[in-house]
């Protein structure tokens, strides 16, 4: 969750900048770092600052910043957004070749801004935990908002997934072993990555 600070000083009109997790730190500026701000400049058409708690508000508004959240198996996980406002997306690199890439991106929506730990991209055959699902996660009989709720995982549930990732109303769904229904992605995260 991220902490706006509020801004000191007289002069009024400065604005707030965020304030990473207390586990963010900041992004660096290796290869990794190099392809999120390419990636940046070539999708959003903006200029980058690699450490959100760098920026300088005479020179960096209107750019967008990033806050590293972690690493897991070659992946590199960031929070972005624009300067001196909130976070609004993950964005996972990965290597292929040697090469940084984007390899997934996430919105950060009001829904999903409380969820905790990185949503590292899932796959089939692996466990995972019901993670931010205030009390649990509807399980639909199909991959839609639209499709009934026919069951309910409680938060801290840990479930393996045997199918998906089958995208729709802006949500990658993902059906559950042993259960005959799917559940959003947006509320599972693997065990390693809630810590």
């Amino acid at each position: 969750m991220i902490v706006l600070a509020a801004a000191c000083g007289g002069g009024g009109g400065s604005k707030s900048q965020p304030t990473p997790a207390p586990s963010a730190t900041p992004a660096g500026s290796g290869p990794a770092e190099q392809a999120l701000a390419a990636w940046v400049q070539t999708t959003m058409q903006k200029q980058f600052v690699e450490d959100c708690s760098k920026a300088d508000v005479t020179n960096d508004a209107g750019k967008v910043c990033a806050a590293f959240q972690g690493e897991r198996q070659g992946m590199r996980a960031y929070r972005i957004g624009p300067t001196f406002s909130e976070f609004d997306q993950w964005v996972i690199m990965g290597q292929n070749g040697g090469q940084w890439s984007v390899v997934a991106t996430f919105p950060i929506t009001a829904d999903t801004a409380a969820v905790p730990g990185v949503p590292w991209p899932l796959r089939t055959g692996v466990d995972v935990v019901v993670a931010g699902a205030d009390p649990c996660v509807n399980v639909r009989e199909g991959p839609s908002l639209n499709q009934k709720a026919v069951d309910c995982i409680p938060d801290g549930t840990k479930i393996r997934l045997s199918a998906g990732p089958t995208a729709a109303d802006g949500i990658n769904w993902w059906q559950v072993e042993g259960r005959s229904g799917w559940v959003a992605g947006d509320y599972l995260r693997y065990p390693d990555a809630l810590q």
